[in-house]
């Protein structure tokens, strides 16, 4: 019995003080004692000591971005892609029809009107970025931060908001090069004549 009361004493007790810190943080509250308003405010990142210089460092697992002034549509990132997160659709346009170059000199003859990466599929392998002839995806920070820097917290409150559409295409364009006009069939009548 008396184990029993010397152990319910323990716990009541220890529930005071407990109760007891908490209310005098309550009644003096200090700035910066408090949770920040997460999605307006951040806590500043400390700077990192990783043994050799950041612009070399180029495993960084961070968000993908894509420069679409110069994506080709070659399809190279799609392809390297294992979980298959990269949605790509080309137009192919009329031969002699300028669209662009892109930073390399290179001419597009594709027109991109679809890429979206899924970062809810996406596993942070960096695999896309290496086949890019262009260099026009990479992932966000490191090596690249003079091209965008690192967005370290990068959380939506639902899923879609994770699916990242980089087209610029218009549907003007779209429609100048796609084909939406079918021959019409013949009438029975005209046939018969």
């Amino acid at each position: 019995m008396s184990k029993y009361l010397h152990d319910l004493w323990s716990s009541v007790s220890s529930s005071i003080i407990g109760m007891g810190i908490t209310f005098k943080h309550l009644v003096r509250i200090r700035k910066g004692n408090v949770t920040l308003q997460f999605p307006e405010e951040k806590w500043p990142r400390p700077e990192r000591n990783i043994g050799f210089d950041h612009k070399d460092y180029n495993v960084i697992r961070s968000k993908l971005h894509v420069d679409m002034d110069d994506c080709i549509g070659c399809y190279k990132c799609a392809r390297a892609c294992p979980v298959d997160c990269i949605k790509i659709e080309t137009i192919k346009v009329p031969k002699g029809t300028d669209i662009g170059t892109t930073s390399n000199d290179t001419k597009k003859r594709l027109l991109v009107n679809r890429f979206d990466i899924d970062m809810t599929e996406c596993m942070y392998c960096n695999l896309c970025v290496y086949p890019c002839p262009e260099e026009c995806i990479f992932m966000t920070g490191g090596p690249n931060s003079s091209k965008h820097p690192i967005d370290y917290e990068f959380s939506e409150y639902n899923r879609e908001g994770l699916m990242y559409r980089f087209a610029t295409a218009t549907q003007e364009e779209i429609d100048r090069y796609t084909d939406t006009e079918t021959p019409e069939k013949p009438t029975e009548k005209e046939e018969t004549e």
